[in-house]
């Protein structure tokens, strides 16, 4: 169900179009497709991950080197977390976090982190709330870290 983005290029656009349309703005759509054609190594960061089901894209997620500029000092970064509308609910999002925590775990990282404006959502799947964080645009927002030993 879950696959490496460089194993399936075929959704690279769609992947790209996702981010962009959910994260971005009309002026930044190279900025998501150099993020997402630079995830398709495998043996380095940023990496991309894809949801399957029946052979339908239906999620992604990232694993970036870092995602909050102002916190460069936090390494790496769950990021790009993305359903499908109509697959929401069925909690894909939550797997692809099991998913990208048990990776982390596998390559030996202690801890993973994320950032977001979304309340009570992360909390569910034992994140914590680490700080508050500066955006780029100069606006706050909470960052969450995962201890990975658990």
């Amino acid at each position: 169900m879950f696959e490496h983005l460089a194993d399936h290029k075929e959704y690279l656009d769609n992947v790209i179009e996702w981010l962009w349309k959910e994260f971005g703005n009309e002026d930044n759509y190279g900025f998501w497709e150099s993020i997402v054609k630079n995830s398709l190594r495998k043996n380095q960061l940023p990496l991309t991950f894809i949801a399957l089901m029946d052979n339908q894209l239906v999620g992604t997620v990232g694993l970036w080197r870092s995602d909050l500029l102002s916190r460069q000092d936090l390494y790496p970064w769950l990021s790009a977390l993305f359903v499908k509308e109509q697959y929401r609910g069925k909690n894909i999002g939550q797997e692809l976090q099991r998913f990208l925590i048990d990776y982390c775990r596998e390559k030996g990282y202690e801890e993973l982190f994320l950032y977001t404006d979304i309340c009570n959502y992360y909390e569910k799947t034992g994140w914590q709330y680490l700080d508050d964080g500066i955006e780029y645009s100069g606006e706050s927002i909470k960052i969450y870290k995962k201890e990975l030993s658990e």
